[in-house]
């Protein structure tokens, strides 16, 4: 069975991008195994502590290896990458091994897919600099930009989403795409 790892960019726990990731974990069951990694699981990133890699920064590493893709969930902060996600790319994106020429990463050719729920914008913005980031990770996007989804003016207001059929719709065809991607 497939792994995809999911990295849900906005630390709320109870993110509309949390429960946008609930509904893709769905559309897997039984067809991959889901692991979550938090955002911010990694300390800032600073060169004077990056060799050895801090603990955290090669545990998640590891998980990352370990899998086939991974599927990033992610709200759009001022038109931009939120702060604990763009930290952990930046980990990421960082070579294993001190002075490598060919910058080796366990990201290189890992599919990745993305997409996002947030406000009028539909994320764009986040998943235009995502995709940037990430080709330029050497990551293999799947679905292009990904899927983005525009929150109801009354979830802001309330802290709760009626999820239209429209999503959960978008989100299988994202599930399958991504599926057969790692065929």
């Amino acid at each position: 069975m497939k792994k995809i790892v999911f990295v849900v960019g906005f630390l709320r726990k109870n993110s509309f991008n949390r429960s946008l990731a609930k509904l893709a974990e769905a559309a897997l069951q039984d067809k991959a195994k889901v692991e979550y990694i938090q955002a911010d699981a990694v300390p800032f990133l600073n060169q004077d502590i990056e060799f050895p890699a801090p603990e955290a920064v090669a545990k998640v590493r590891n998980t990352i290896k370990e899998a086939d893709a991974l599927w990033i969930f992610s709200p759009e902060y001022n038109y931009n990458i939120p702060g604990a996600l763009k930290n952990l790319l930046d980990w990421l994106s960082r070579p294993l091994v001190a002075n490598d020429p060919e910058r080796m990463t366990v990201v290189v050719g890992k599919k990745v897919t993305i997409c996002g729920v947030g406000g009028k914008n539909k994320t764009a913005s986040v998943r235009e600099r995502l995709v940037d980031m990430l080709t330029f990770m050497r990551m293999e996007l799947v679905s292009g930009a990904g899927y983005g989804f525009a929150l109801p003016p009354a979830a802001f207001a309330t802290g709760t989403w009626e999820v239209e059929q429209e999503v959960v719709d978008a989100i299988n065809k994202q599930a399958a795409e991504l599926l057969a991607a790692l065929e």
